[in-house]
């Protein structure tokens, strides 16, 4: 196993950080946000429609000057003046237009840079009590508004991104198997996702499985790397600090699957300067993937197609650990 994927800070967590009981952290400028972005040692940035892209030769100047690719656009879909009742999937035909616009927008503005894809995560769709939406009505409108979306332009993938939780309930947009349906409904070649691994651990998933399913049906464009306790809760903490075993089978399933995209990063720095935060979270990956490289990728695969041998491949996969007293001997 070698490495292979690039990685990329998301901005946005570079500004200011609010819970519903407090702000982590202070609102930056465009400028302070890519400074430190480029000490987080990464080779791109994911930059949010409409916010960032309110003067783009200052994009283009700040993207030079730190060395930084945009390999992402990602297009806000959660603004609460517009989509109060739901966006991709509102009755409201004005506001599912609106949706449209920010979307085909967003994807111009990624053809311009260079960027070959938008994301979004449909938050504003989802609902908290039985009878508050017509679900036929919002599953038929949400794929009709991808749809529509994706036939702007083929030259830039519009990938979602799904979520269980927050703000809502219920987000209909909730686990990878809804990821899929909405995907093989649009039928468009240049819909994928965007797989954000705390989101799948608060989905009760093993997010090793929700990538290959992905990328089976050539669907796992983009990943969002963080980590999450899984009870539900989107909570953007470092890759592997909660679930460690599980990271290290993601990160074997993308060698095994032949991910070669980006790993961008979506971490919550309440308690961390965000730049720290980046690095670390960037430097936990490596780490495990030098683990895995010294281990020998082809020993642990052979071991996971043998049945009945989980005890032996925990064994293997403990052996560069501090042996017990006396094993090394």
């Amino acid at each position: 196993m070698k490495m292979k994927w690039k990685f990329c800070a998301n901005a946005a967590f570079f500004g200011p950080i609010r819970s519903r009981f407090a702000q982590y952290q202070p609102k930056r400028t465009l400028a302070e946000k890519f400074a430190l972005v480029a000490k987080a040692g990464v080779e791109g940035i994911e930059l949010k429609y409409p916010f960032d892209f309110q003067d783009t030769a200052l994009v283009k100047q700040l993207l030079q000057e730190h060395g930084l690719s945009l390999p992402v656009v990602n297009v806000d879909t959660k603004d609460i003046d517009h989509f109060r009742f739901g966006a991709l999937s509102a009755q409201s035909a004005q506001a599912r237009k609106h949706a449209v616009k920010l979307l085909t927008e967003g994807m111009d503005i990624a053809a311009e840079f260079g960027a070959e894809m938008i994301s979004t995560c449909p938050l504003a769709d989802g609902y908290d009590y039985p009878f508050q939406i017509d679900y036929s009505a919002a599953w038929e409108h949400f794929i009709d508004t991808v749809r529509t979306a994706a036939s702007h332009r083929t030259d830039v993938k519009l990938l979602l991104e799904y979520q269980p939780h927050d703000p809502h309930a219920k987000i209909m947009l909730n686990n990878v198997g809804k990821a899929l349906h909405v995907c093989a409904e649009t039928d468009a070649p240049n819909v994928g996702v965007n797989l954000d691994i705390g989101h799948s651990f608060a989905a009760g998933e093993a997010p090793a499985e929700a990538a290959a399913l992905l990328a089976a049906k050539g669907l796992l464009c983009y990943i969002h790397t963080n980590d999450n306790t899984g009870e539900g809760g989107d909570w953007d903490m470092l890759s592997g600090s909660v679930h460690f075993w599980h990271w290290l089978e993601l990160l074997h399933t993308l060698d095994r699957v032949g991910y070669t995209g980006w790993l961008g990063g979506d971490i919550m720095a309440k308690q961390m300067s965000p730049d720290g935060a980046f690095r670390t979270n960037f430097l936990l990956i490596r780490r495990m993937i030098n683990m895995l490289e010294q281990l020998g990728s082809d020993k642990l695969t052979e071991l996971i197609e043998t049945d009945g041998s989980t005890a032996e491949t925990y064994d293997f996969l403990s052996s560069l650990l501090a042996p017990e007293p006396g094993e090394s001997e």
